[in-house]
């Protein structure tokens, strides 16, 4: 009938073939693409500089009460009265020219606005970024749990929480 002989030549071919597609197929197409951490490496602290992107570096977030003529934070602290402006600053960082930077602010979880987008002009090194958080029309942030969320080039960034008593 056939002239297919199965020795062993022949199923170590055969493993050796679906060895190499398991291996190798789901790379081709995109599976996998995880990059795998290996569970002995620390966790990075969040106070320290993010790699945001190629050329953005973006520094300790903090939220303070006031800042200086240079933008960076002067008074640090994570408790509001409802009558303060929140400053939130990412300092010491580096940011390149074109970059997108805008901050979500959150409330309890939720979403309780976006800052305006800026753009860096020239390439910066070592600067302070800062948004605000105003009291609204009648002078009063709502009381609450409060994150604000540096986006870069609209992917997340650092964040920092802070509360309003």
């Amino acid at each position: 009938m056939s002239n297919f002989r199965l020795d062993g030549r022949t199923i170590a071919i055969g493993v050796l073939i679906i060895l190499a597609a398991v291996i190798f197929l789901p790379r081709l197409f995109g599976g996998n693409t995880e990059p795998q951490t290996p569970s002995n490496v620390p966790a990075a602290d969040p106070r320290d500089t993010t790699i945001v992107d190629d050329g953005i570096e973006l520094g300790n977030v903090v939220t303070a009460s006031n800042i200086d003529r240079n933008g960076c934070p002067t008074n640090v602290t994570s408790t509001f009265n409802p009558d303060s402006i929140v400053y939130v600053v990412a300092e010491n960082s580096d940011v390149v020219a074109g970059t997108e930077v805008f901050v979500r602010w959150y409330l309890d979880n939720e979403l309780y606005e976006e800052s305006d987008i800026i753009v860096a002009d020239q390439d910066y090194e070592a600067t302070c970024i800062n948004f605000t958080l105003e009291p609204d029309q009648l002078d009063q942030l709502r009381r609450g749990s409060y994150e604000a969320e540096f986006i870069i080039n609209g992917n997340p960034a650092n964040t920092v929480a802070f509360q309003v008593r």
